[in-house]
């Protein structure tokens, strides 16, 4: 990367005659120095080309980057800027207008050109690249839904695989939601209480893995009307993944403690504080920051009074 960053300080000192000092670049700068080919300006961290100076940097610029004044013009005409080591860097797959149709997995596209996503938009497009993650969720009776021209009963589907997934590759080809959507989608944390949650007919369930929100979040932005619930561990972890997923669907995060929580106490201890999750959401929680405690959503699994409880909730 040294090359490029020494080109991209070529680049800016030619254009505007001045330099900030950074973390990166000061050693090109102290190397600069000693040649004499710069100085300090009167402002600090600031340095200057010297009189008669520019000539020696356009010949060692020539040096790192012979074509270096098309690659200017090239990268330029890309929205991209020479002063920008990332972008120097990227000059041979740019030039190569390396084209992918269809879908490529973007590490893949990575590794292949060794751009990130800002020079991907700049090298094609009409490939989408993914991360392909996949949506699990327990559909509620009823909901439907039209991809890639086709009707796919969600609902029946699952009754067959006990629940179902979509793939982001299909995810991109889906139309709409049809057929009776969810009375309220549940978000849930840890694999084993999505699988037994007992919901309602009414009531769809999508898995939540930990801080991977991505699939939950593209689920409800999908169903903008739909009411949604968050149940997960009664921990800080458990509520700050209840809070990203709120912030990134710009709702208020609306979490299932079940009511015979407190039969639960006291909980398991841990090290970790609650100073970030805001005000205590209930007693249970309230006695759970005090303590330095936490409860594991699972435990509520296999007791009796959870099916009822949570349909009281929803309802």
């Amino acid at each position: 990367m040294s090359r490029f960053v020494e080109a991209a300080a070529l680049a800016r000192l030619i254009e505007t005659g001045i330099i900030r000092e950074s973390k990166r670049n000061l050693p090109i700068i102290r190397r600069f120095e000693t040649a004499q080919w710069l100085e300090r300006s009167t402002r600090k961290a600031e340095w200057r080309v010297r009189e008669g100076c520019g000539g020696r940097l356009e010949q060692r610029l020539y040096e790192l980057v012979p074509s270096w004044k098309e690659d200017w013009a090239f990268l330029r005409a890309l929205d991209l800027n020479p002063c920008n080591p990332d972008d120097i860097r990227s000059l041979p797959v740019l030039k190569q207008k390396r084209s992918v149709p269809g879908v490529v997995n973007r590490r893949n596209w990575k590794a292949a050109t060794g751009v990130g996503p800002k020079h991907t938009a700049k090298l094609q497009s009409e490939a989408v690249t993914t991360a392909d993650w996949t949506l699990r969720m327990r559909p509620n009776r009823g909901l439907c839904c039209r991809a890639d021209d086709r009707e796919i009963d969600l609902y029946r589907d699952s009754l067959i695989y006990t629940e179902c997934i979509i793939a982001e590759r299909m995810w991109h080809t889906l139309e709409a939601f049809t057929g009776t959507l969810p009375d309220v989608l549940v978000s849930c944390e840890n694999l084993g209480a999505y699988i037994d949650l007992p919901i309602p007919p009414t009531t769809a369930a999508v898995y939540s893995p930990g801080t991977d929100t991505v699939a939950v979040i593209e689920l409800l932005r999908a169903m903008p009307g739909v009411p949604w619930v968050h149940f997960g561990d009664l921990d800080p972890a458990g509520f700050r993944i209840a809070g990203t997923i709120a912030a990134a669907v710009q709702r208020d995060p609306n979490i299932y403690i079940p009511s015979f929580a407190a039969d639960y106490l006291p909980g398991v201890s841990f090290k970790e504080g609650w100073d970030d999750v805001g005000e205590p959401h209930s007693p249970v929680v309230a006695e759970l920051v005090r303590t330095r405690r936490r409860i594991f959503q699972e435990v509520f699994m296999l007791d009796s009074r959870l099916a009822a409880d949570l349909e009281e909730f929803l309802e």
